[in-house]
């Protein structure tokens, strides 16, 4: 097996020093290692966990730019939030996902409904998100735009989402319950409406729209010159992307131009080695398919005139008649345009390759390596 010549493991919660990252503004979360939501600094990876338990590691969530356009997201006894007859709200009544007496208990008597006001454009394409907490199986209807569904709430908090919903009537976000004299008490916090056809991680307000901005990570000038080898070389990724809608790369190298790349990326539901040298694209492998929200590994590697991808423990895809980029720089996680939008848990860089890749596990995930 070969050893990698470079090895970047997010799941270890630290970042290279041969990395610069970037990301301006304070207007950032992530789920830390308690599982809990924090806000995190301008210009600091986010390492994420999962809400509720933390456990391990997912790796480092990369991001494009995204606002969110509600209003009061945390305070739904503000103006901004309309309730109808019979419904009450508590404001700071319980711990909130984010480990701090700010999330609020709303108590509906009857068929009531809570709506954020705040006017959305006719045929925006949006997607909307809330935390609710309520008794094990109870049920409320989430709305969005002319969307409904209805879900089933427990006793931890959980993320809802409505996403790629063309705008067309009706309030920006709504949550509604049922008939019946029975007092229902739900637990909410945290509400986000985005102009996008995904959701993004919690963006928080108070009396204005924020936005949080793009996670940037890339190695350049001596770093890159340190460890890439100009002839040939491979490498594997290990991702988890939140949507596989359009392009969703993993790791670029380019000569931060569009006319001399090498990418492993998630085009829609395909994983691909795409290759362009001189401005002409030389290689486009599909090694399979992908789905949001599902771990996979991509492994690619190249020569001139011998590129091959593969996806996780699938068939090798090839192309033979490739000739291979000058490039400068290495992009985590995006192409300078587009963003995974999703967690790397690692990425292995490779200067050189003699035979097929294979697969081992580790901590029930494939990893790829090569021999």
């Amino acid at each position: 097996m070969n050893t990698p010549t470079q090895s970047f493991d997010f799941t270890s919660a630290v970042l290279s020093p041969l990395i610069t990252f970037t990301r301006t503004g304070a207007t950032a979360t992530r789920i830390n290692s308690s599982g809990f939501i924090e806000n995190v600094a301008a210009n600091t990876p986010r390492f994420d966990f999962t809400l509720n338990t933390g456990g391990a590691c997912k790796g480092l969530l990369i991001e494009e730019q995204r606002s969110n356009l509600l209003l009061q997201s945390e305070n739904f006894s503000a103006i901004n939030w309309a309730k109808s007859a019979g419904v009450s709200v508590n404001t700071d009544a319980v711990l909130a996902p984010n480990n701090t007496q700010t999330a609020d208990e709303i108590v509906f008597s009857g068929a009531n409904l809570v709506i954020n006001q705040f006017p959305v454009v006719t045929g925006l394409t949006i997607s909307a998100s809330i935390y609710l907490r309520g008794t094990a199986g109870q049920t409320i209807l989430l709305s969005c735009g002319g969307t409904s569904t209805l879900v089933t709430l427990s006793n931890v908090w959980q993320r809802f989402v409505i996403q790629n919903i063309t705008y067309v009537s009706g309030a920006p976000i709504q949550l509604s319950t049922f008939g019946g004299a029975t007092a229902r008490t739900i637990y909410v916090w945290g509400a986000q409406l985005e102009s996008g056809s995904f959701a993004t991680s919690y963006i928080p307000t108070v009396a204005s729209q924020v936005t949080r901005n793009a996670d940037v990570a890339t190695i350049t000038g001596s770093n890159f010159g340190s460890f890439w080898q100009t002839v040939n070389g491979g490498a594997s990724v290990q991702a988890t992307p939140s949507t596989v809608l359009g392009i969703r790369p993993l790791v670029q190298f380019d000569d931060n131009t569009a006319n001399e790349i090498i990418a492993l990326r998630g085009n829609t539901t395909n994983p691909e080695l795409y290759i362009v040298d001189g401005g002409a694209p030389q290689a486009q492998l599909d090694a399979g398919t992908i789905a949001a929200s599902t771990p996979y590994s991509l492994t690619g590697w190249w020569a001139t005139n011998d590129c091959k991808a593969r996806k996780d423990s699938g068939a090798v895809v090839t192309d033979t008649t490739a000739t291979i980029p000058t490039v400068t720089q290495m992009r985590i996680g995006s192409d300078g345009t587009n963003y995974l939008n999703g967690t790397l848990a690692t990425v292995n860089y490779y200067d050189s390759f003699f035979g097929q890749p294979i697969y081992t596990r580790r901590k029930n995930k494939v990893f790829s390596s090569l021999l």
